[in-house]
């Protein structure tokens, strides 16, 4: 009896994840909004000072609105900094970002380039969206494989 229990919780136990990895599969405008999101946060630093600060409440807000928006959908968040295979893509991506961030300002501030942070926040934002498509698939990918 003890075999047919086990193999009976298995069961029920890879039908969960199979549920899970269904429910974390998002939306293309999902992928786009945490994108936007990024990307805007790098954008704004073309803006003065009050604009960024303002700018980046609202972004603040945003993170905020996102996180409503998976609960509602799936009933849960997935924290993109969570361990397993997934934390090499969120640490490259936040890398990425920090870059393409600091090399907005620096061209803004040192070569008075001042449309240098929107260039950088257009491209954070098409990384972001592939990197948040591909983090879906390989947390999916990783669900799946579980034993």
């Amino acid at each position: 009896m003890e075999a047919i229990e086990a193999a009976a919780a298995l069961s029920a136990m890879q039908e969960s994840r199979a549920r899970l990895a269904a429910a974390a599969n998002c939306p293309p405008e999902r992928h786009l909004a945490f994108a936007g999101l990024l990307g805007g946060l790098v954008a704004a630093q073309a803006a003065p000072p009050f604009v960024t600060i303002a700018l980046e409440a609202l972004f603040a807000l945003g993170v905020g609105l996102i996180f409503l928006w998976d609960r509602r959908r799936t009933g849960m968040f997935i924290n993109g900094y969570r361990s397993g295979r997934t934390r090499p893509l969120t640490f490259s991506l936040l890398g990425t970002t920090l870059v393409l961030l600091a090399l907005g300002v620096w061209l803004k501030l040192a070569y008075n380039i001042v449309w240098a942070p929107l260039a950088c926040g257009a491209l954070t934002t098409v990384i972001a969206y592939i990197a948040s498509a591909a983090w879906q698939n390989i947390y999916r990918r990783e669900l799946r494989d579980m034993p």
